[in-house]
């Protein structure tokens, strides 16, 4: 609100009972005495409704701001709009216009900005915020501290800024059922003022059951404005989907037909939902409104609490009613209930508008012979029987079953046109994946962990609309279709399936294929040629795959590959000729991890110059590859993008050969127990990690505050002959003072040699800075 002559626009957004009124009055206040004319307009949403209450509010600014009693006859909307703009139109004023709530509010009261003279501000407050889409700027109040909270709800209940002695734990308990909001507090803090304790106790019992009207009533009008889809969306989100994640609970919303990206949206807008952590979340007030709307309102129509699923099994809720089951406590006892009605088959009849089933836990003893032909997503896990009654349900979208005892999900060809997501996961039964030419749209197929799964069925290896295939953990697996002709696949996930034997050959249809992970196929010995069609692949790893013997050139032909990782592969020990002609490989593995046994080891036949023309390469991994320094080329041209290089556990390494020093985009290097490495000197500028631990031999160390000006991080952990130079020390010493006392980087460092005080003395007072 800072002084200039531009005609400004300020909006203040946020939920019901945040304080964007409050905070409008007060700035209203505190401003006024700076502009010729001011107005300030009160709930602009419930005094417009009509046009009449539009040009009610067009009065009230006409005579706030003209400081007259005259009463001018206004014709309409339009007219008082035009007399506005003409009458204020050189006036610097100021105006407020609160809880607006749709766009003709704003199209009638102050439409532009060439409406008010030079220096004019106009302070907007919503819960909308597409209505704010000209503001200049847009302020978001934010909930209460816990020390702001705690003053204003006691300067409501106690007339000062503590509680009562006596009533520390109840206010406690008080404000954190308001949830630092600040509608909330206030009219909890009036409406325990003066209360006993006894008093107090027994009213927080019932708030708990039966939440307090006037804050929900101020709360319902942001739900009272949505639409019909916008409020189906909001209730099943406050019922079943807070704290779950935004991408999942659009495929789940979207397969009622709810259209959700542009629902969530809107809620977003209407502060009554945020997302955090691409997770969907909801203030517990407003949560418990959307509760109480649904069993004022749209009673049975959504369970998720074990009582009301109780009285479900029990035969007490009317069926034809119900929508959606969500029971997510593992602690619901079949025992409890009526026995004939526990162990009936089925328990689901008569529920004619199920759309939504999601169940953690047996919920019945017997096994279930129907499901309503309604039901769009089903997850159940820890499903205890053997077969589901999925056959021909045309309407379901979504399939969740896992920690189940499923054994097959059915015989033959069943017609599930609408089926796009199948996720089973640790179904220790599960044998086979059965045929799929019946449920031609499946978008998204799990089959993770799934450890008896012996083979799928030959119909998945032509399905079109396939992109996502994940059998991870499957490590029984041996047989997949033999041919790849999935048009539409773009990741295939396939690591751990350590019985599989042979890829599929490919398709020339399979362009869209971006990801391959064979990660830990330990019975994969090669690809067939026909990868080579493979035109889209960006990633490929086939790290752990200790049988795989042969890189073919084929592979030299996926001309767009990003990142190959070949990492673990014990038996490979040549790469194809043709590998430079991979200009855009960025990232290349070929290192061992640290964890292997060092027998496994095998030799490979390379050097640098076996990577010269991949011109794009950015990150290469030759950990225990035993290189040499003549097997480092001179001129490092051919290397210019490499921003990261490991060569630790190399033991053919004396010193640093000098084509590192001269990689100029060189950012990390690492030499773990390069157990012969001597010196490390001449590093390149650009470096800004050096992990060199455990290098036994290194005596030698470069002045490091000025060959890597970019430095912050270095380990060099158990490279005891270090501190028997003097020279080192002080090039140690120039390095933490200049790396802790200017620039505050970070170092990590040390050393079993306990008798070497200087040192020890500098990374103490290295780590006391850091504190």
């Amino acid at each position: 609100m800072e002084a200039t002559e531009e005609v400004r626009m300020v909006g203040i957004l946020g939920m019901g009972g945040i304080g964007k009124t409050t905070i409008a009055q007060a700035l209203f206040r505190r401003i006024a005495h700076k502009f010729e004319i001011c107005s300030f307009v009160e709930d602009v949403r419930e005094n417009s409704s009509g046009k009449k209450g539009v040009r009610d509010l067009q009065e009230q600014i006409l005579r706030d701001t003209l400081v007259t009693d005259r009463h001018d006859f206004l014709e309409g909307p339009e007219h008082g709009a035009d007399v506005i703009r003409r009458r204020l139109c050189s006036k610097k004023v100021l105006l407020v216009l609160d809880d607006v709530d749709d766009v003709e509010q704003l199209e009638f009261l102050a439409a532009t900005r060439v409406w008010f003279g030079a220096g004019s501000r106009i302070i907007i407050t919503t819960r909308n915020e597409h209505l704010l889409s000209d503001a200049d700027v847009i302020y978001k109040p934010d909930f209460l501290r816990k020390s702001e909270a705690v003053e204003l709800f006691c300067r409501h209940a106690f007339r000062k800024s503590s509680p009562h002695e006596g009533y520390e734990e109840l206010s406690e308990r008080v404000i954190q059922y308001a949830g630092c909001l600040p509608l909330a507090l206030k009219v909890l803090g009036a409406f325990f003022r003066g209360g006993q304790v006894s008093v107090w106790e027994s009213a927080l019992d019932r708030l708990a059951e039966a939440p307090d009207g006037k804050i929900h009533d101020k709360l319902k009008l942001s739900f009272d404005g949505l639409h019909d889809l916008e409020k189906k969306i909001f209730l099943d989100i406050a019922c079943f989907f807070k704290g779950k994640e935004v991408e999942h609970v659009t495929r789940v919303l979207d397969s009622f037909g709810f259209h959700p990206v542009k629902g969530i949206s809107v809620l977003i807008e209407k502060c009554l939902i945020t997302v955090y952590n691409k997770k969907l979340d909801m203030h517990d007030l407003i949560q418990e409104m959307g509760w109480q709307i649904v069993l004022e309102s749209f009673l049975d129509s959504r369970l998720w609490k074990l009582d009301q699923i109780h009285d479900f099994i029990k035969g007490k809720k009317k069926r034809k009613a119900i929508e959606a089951i969500m029971m997510m406590d593992n602690e619901y006892l079949v025992d409890d209930y009526d026995a004939n009605l526990a162990t009936r088959a089925d328990v689901f009849t008569n529920m004619e508008n199920l759309r939504l089933l999601d169940i953690d836990g047996k919920f019945t003893s017997t096994i279930p012979t129907f499901l309503p032909d309604e039901l769009r997503w089903l997850r159940w896990t820890e499903y205890p029987f053997m077969t589901l009654p999925l056959a021909d349900k045309c309407k379901l979208v979504g399939l969740e079953i896992a920690n189940g005892s499923i054994n097959h999900l059915w015989k033959g060809q069943k017609i599930l046109p609408n089926l796009k997501f199948v996720h089973l996961e640790l179904l220790d039964s599960l044998t086979s994946f059965p045929h799929v030419t019946g449920a031609p749209n499946i978008e998204r197929l799990i089959l993770s962990h799934c450890w008896k799964l012996e083979e799928v069925h030959e119909s998945l290896g032509s399905h079109r609309r396939l992109v996502y295939l994940d059998m991870n953990g499957c490590s029984r697996l041996m047989r997949l279709p033999s041919r790849l002709e999935m048009e539409s696949l773009e990741t295939l996930i396939l690591s751990g399936c350590k019985s599989l034997e042979r890829f599929p050959e490919v398709s020339p249809c399979v362009v869209k294929l971006s990801e391959i992970n064979l990660d830990s196929c330990s019975n994969i010995i090669e690809l067939p040629s026909s990868i080579r069609h493979l035109s889209g692949l960006r990633f490929l790893s086939l790290a752990n795959c200790v049988k795989l013997s042969n890189i073919q050139n084929s592979i030299c032909g996926l001309k767009y590959l990003k990142c190959l990782r070949l990492h673990n592969c014990v038996k490979l020990k040549n790469l194809p000729k043709k590998l430079r002609n991979m200009k855009l490989l960025e990232e290349l593995w070929l290192g061992f991890d640290e964890f292997k046994s060092p027998e496994m080891y095998v030799e490979m036949s390379i050097g640098f110059h076996s990577f010269i023309g991949l011109s794009s390469l950015r990150k290469l991994n030759l950990s225990r590859r035993q290189i040499g320094e003549e097997s480092f080329p001179e001129n490092p041209d051919a290397f210019s993008s490499l921003e990261e290089l490991y060569l630790s556990r190399n033991s053919k390494l004396v010193r640093l050969p000098s084509f590192i020093s001269h990689l100029s985009c060189l950012k990390r290097l690492e030499l773990n127990e390069c157990c012969r490495l001597e010196s490390l000197c001449m590093l390149p500028s650009s470096i800004q990690v050096l992990k060199a631990n455990g290098c036994t031999s290194l005596r030698k160390i470069g002045d490091l505050s000025t060959e890597g000006k970019w430095l912050y991080k270095i380990w060099l952990i158990n490279c005891q002959q270090l501190l028997e130079d003097e020279e080192n020390q002080r090039y140690l010493h120039k390095m933490f003072q200049l790396s802790f006392i200017k620039q505050k980087y970070k170092l990590k460092g040390s050393t079993q040699e306990a008798n070497k005080g200087k040192l020890l003395e500098l990374i103490q007072h290295a780590q006391n800075s850091l504190q």
